[in-house]
């Protein structure tokens, strides 16, 4: 290291001399122009400077800085009165410092003492509780057993002398002494009275008070129901019933005249009127005043039974009618509480002929509700699924920690699955076609550092949904990146996923064993994509690692750890399991078999999960090794079999409780599904059959596709149909999951469609079909060999391109006319070869006048077929006399070239 100056040692370092300027000033160095010469000392002095601002400090070697830095945007009221937006950003630091093993031991220490200490002031503040409780419990037993002797005398001394009878018994003449009271005085007996009256009158006074207020109360209740029922108009009578002997005198206002006449006549023996208007009397009257000793009472009764127990209101009930994306009139009547011939007639105002059992938008149904002077509630058709979420989510028990969940994205061949088999010690890439990652694998790894669950995800560009899906259900990106090879299209393509997503990214430059290794390149090529590492100031963690070597894998777990803990994720354990699906597939001899990562909650065998549109209960659950286990808790992996199908990858899982409610949200995503799916087939609607009248029609390569799993056929459907052009059209007439069937060549022969497995085979029945009936069957293990292969049939459906060649121009010099050949021009060649057999064009000022071919082409008086450039000839134009001097006869030729995609 040399003396520089500024200007040189920005280009060394690759800086802008501002921001060198920025870091010396900093550093507290003298230099503050680009031509200052720094020496090597303050060079020095800037490195170490650098080092400790990145949590580097030469000091301290088990010292790691976090920088992380969020921007957002908020709105604030300006002065004019219109939102005015800016930027927020938040910038947040961490640093970490590996603890002293002594001072770890002393404090351990520390701590065991006090809570030694802690422990024996519990101990004694007990004790002394103890004390104090045992003290209070026997003054309070002394005082009661004092107040029970004082009580005691006080009884002996006022009982005054008892007298001796003796009885004797009839059966026996043994007698019996009994003691016998001594007479009352009048006094005595005075007082008493006045004790007993005075208690009565407590006790009546009591229960009239408990009676108002009960009156009371059901007056109040009575007069709500009322009023619900009344209008402004309308004047409300409250009937009330009361068997207590008080109300008699309390509430004889509130009955209706004629329910007081009907009371009298059953006093007076008259009987009443059924709800038929049949007289009743006589024996039967009598037996119905039978039931209560009390007349009050009994004429209340009877003439409360033989009332409606509700009044018809006399206010027009409104009800809210929740409407989904579709409702049944028949439904919809029944929800508003008319008869359906009503909700018929209106709908026929508007212009819609319907029946009973037919299907109307929300819309339509909204306006029909408000029609008939009810209130519309429109509901999400997700409605049930929010509903079952939500149950869920009040189930949820306390939140703790959980492991966080990696994804390892990149480009083809960097290296990621091998980075993940160094992590987990195991061979996956080895399964792998041509060492390509397929599908999506899902891992949980148990490290020093506690347990991580990564996501291998595929590499090529075809699989972007299967790639852009991996983001969505992850915590922390890992982006590899190979040091030989530098940002690759699919990196790209990985880092817009990951911002996409929101999701905070861990370089990891992998290959560095290589002697091409080239870290540094690297790092410029990520920083021109706004991906700064934390080297330069940035705030995004590299680790520079090898894969075959195993360096650097310990500082990239410290980089995962480290980051999960700033996010500080959370998960409960309790409560309904819920997660994503990550891949799924059909396994001949066990049915579905379904991977998911769980998100919340602990998912136990036997739960009845609810995926997409499938449902069941879970038979077997496995990890990722294939090893059997009864339970999975928060970020964890798992293989289940029990559902019906294969959900598609990305689909939302949840255990519910109630099979019936999973069945109808199954049902419902399977109709909106269905239905998507039927608009994808009409397209040729009337509209689309107008418009393409008089063009011609695309031509099309149909595909009938069966892959092994889910996720691949996601990313296949996906790739397949982004190949189409205006030109020429991808169309998938079928696809599934599993092997090729009998249907499936069936399906290929009457659209003249090709057949494509991707590791799967047909089995039997089908091979024989397609040998009879020669349908070809291509099988493929690699995608990008699969979207090759489709991309040359296309190429052979495109129409082929004709491009034109100029073989030769002539100038017309002079004209001369035949009565007999009509005119002659005679020429020069001024360039390329004039061909009597080839088409012409004659120009006229550079402007086509008249294009066709040659009658005749001579040199002197002999016919030739060619005239080359700077020789004069003679030629006439087929079917063409108006030619004139300075006129150009062009000759050109057409050719046919095959295109291709």
């Amino acid at each position: 290291m040399t003396d520089k100056s500024i200007q040189e040692l920005a280009v060394n370092v690759g800086l802008s001399v501002e921001k060198l300027l920025e870091q010396v000033k900093e550093a507290g160095l003298p230099q503050n122009k680009a031509d200052d010469k720094i020496t090597t000392q303050q060079q020095d002095t800037l490195v170490n400077h650098l080092k400790k601002s990145h949590g580097q400090d030469l000091g301290h070697a088990g010292k790691i800085t976090l920088k992380r830095k969020t921007t957002s945007t908020a709105k604030v009221a300006s002065t004019s009165g219109k939102p005015k937006t800016i930027n927020v950003e938040v910038r947040k630091k961490h640093t970490f410092a590996k603890p002293d093993p002594e001072q770890i031991k002393a404090e351990a220490l520390a701590k065991a003492e006090a809570q030694a200490k802690e422990r024996a002031h519990e101990k004694s503040r007990e004790d002394a509780e103890r004390k104090h409780r045992d003290e209070s419990e026997s003054k309070a037993k002394a005082t009661l057993d004092a107040m029970r002797a004082a009580q005691h005398k006080k009884e002996v001394a006022s009982a005054s002398p008892k007298a001796e009878v003796v009885v004797k018994r009839k059966s026996t003449n043994k007698p019996i002494v009994k003691v016998a009271k001594p007479a009352e005085t009048a006094e005595q007996k005075k007082a008493r009275e006045a004790q007993t009256a005075q208690l009565k009158a407590t006790e009546e006074a009591a229960r009239r008070k408990a009676a108002e207020e009960a009156q009371q109360r059901t007056l109040e209740q009575m007069r709500k129901m009322a009023s619900k029922y009344s209008s402004d108009e309308t004047t409300t009578t409250i009937r009330v019933v009361d068997d207590s002997p008080l109300a008699a005198g309390l509430v004889g206002q509130a009955y209706e005249d004629s329910f007081a006449k009907e009371d009298r006549e059953i006093k007076r023996g008259g009987g009443t009127k059924d709800t038929r208007g049949q007289k009743k009397g006589g024996r039967r009257g009598q037996e119905e005043q039978s039931f209560s000793h009390n007349p009050h009472k009994r004429g209340l009764k009877t003439s409360q039974a033989n009332k409606h127990g509700f009044e018809k209101p006399v206010k027009k009930q409104i009800y809210d009618v929740e409407i989904g994306e579709t409702i049944v009139v028949a439904d919809l009547a029944q929800k508003m509480a008319v008869k359906v011939r009503e909700v018929i007639k209106t709908l026929m105002k508007m212009g819609e002929l319907v029946t009973q059992n037919q299907a109307i938008d929300q819309d339509t149904a909204a306006l029909v509700v408000e029609e008939m002077g009810h209130n519309p509630v429109l509901v999400s058709e997700t409605q049930a699924e929010d509903n079952l979420l939500e149950a869920a989510e009040e189930a949820r028990g306390e939140q703790t920690t959980r492991p966080p969940v990696v994804t390892i994205m990149g480009h083809v061949d960097h290296g990621k699955t091998s980075l993940l088999d160094r992590i987990r010690r195991s061979k996956v890439a080895a399964g792998e076609a041509g060492g390509i990652t397929q599908h999506i694998g899902a891992y949980h790894v148990k490290t020093d550092k506690g347990i991580i669950t990564f996501l291998d995800t595929p590499g090529h560009a075809a699989f972007t949904a299967m790639r852009s899906r991996g983001a969505k259900a992850t915590d922390i990106v890992v982006l590899v990146v190979a040091a030989d090879d530098g940002v690759m299209p699919q990196t790209a393509e990985a880092i817009d996923h990951a911002r996409a997503a929101g999701t905070p990214i861990i370089v990891a430059i992998n290959k560095m064993d290589k002697e091409s290794a080239d870290p540094d390149r690297v790092l410029n090529e990520l920083t021109a994509k706004q991906i700064v590492p934390e080297q330069w100031g940035g705030d995004v963690p590299v680790a520079m690692v090898s894969a075959h070597s195993g360096a650097g894998i310990d500082e990239l777990l410290d980089l995962i750890s480290i980051q999960a803990e700033m996010l500080e994720l959370k998960a409960s354990t309790e409560g309904a399991a819920q997660g994503v699906v990550i891949e799924s597939r059909i396994d001949k001899g066990r049915g579905a078999v379904t991977s998911i990562l769980v998100q919340n909650g602990t998912l136990h065998i036997g739960d009845l999960v609810l995926a997409g549109s499938s449902h069941g209960r879970v038979r077997a659950m496995s990890d990722e090794n294939g090893k059997r286990i009864k339970s999975a808790g928060p970020s964890i992996p798992v293989e289940i079999l029990g559902l019906p199908d294969a959900p598609m990858a990305g689909d939302e899982v949840l255990v519910v409780n109630d099979e019936k409610k999973a069945r109808e949200v199954a049902d419902a995503r399977a109709d909106r599904e269905r239905q998507k799916r039927l608009e994808r087939q009409s397209a040729m609607r009337l509209e689309n059959i107008m418009a393409s009248m008089g063009k011609k029609d695309i031509p099309a390569v149909n595909i009938v596709l069966k892959t092994d799993v889910r996720g691949t056929l996601e990313a296949l459907t996906v790739a397949l149909n982004d190949l189409s052009t205006d030109e020429v059209k991808v169309r998938i007439i079928g696809s599934g999951v599993g092997a090729i069937t009998e249907s499936d060549v069936t399906l290929a022969e009457s659209s003249d469609g090709v057949l494509l497995g991707f590791n799967v085979r047909a089995d039997a029945t089908a091979r024989q079909k397609s040998d009879q009936d020669g349908i070809d069957i291509r099988y493929y293990s690699i995608i990008y060999e699969l979207i090759d292969d489709v991309k040359n049939a296309m190429s052979g459906k495109l129409a082929p391109e004709h491009r034109e060649t100029i073989l030769g121009v002539a100038q017309v010099r002079e004209v001369f006319r035949s009565s007999k050949f009509g005119a002659a021009a005679g020429c020069m060649v001024m360039e390329g070869v004039i061909h009597r057999n080839k088409p012409i064009r004659v120009l006229r000022d550079d402007v086509v006048v008249f294009q066709g071919e040659l009658e005749s082409l001579r040199r002197y008086k002999e016919v030739v077929e060619e005239v080359r450039a700077g020789m004069e000839c003679g030629l006439a134009v087929k079917g063409y006399n108006d030619i004139k001097e300075l006129d150009k006869i062009e000759v050109y030729d057409v050719q046919e070239v095959k295109r291709s995609l």
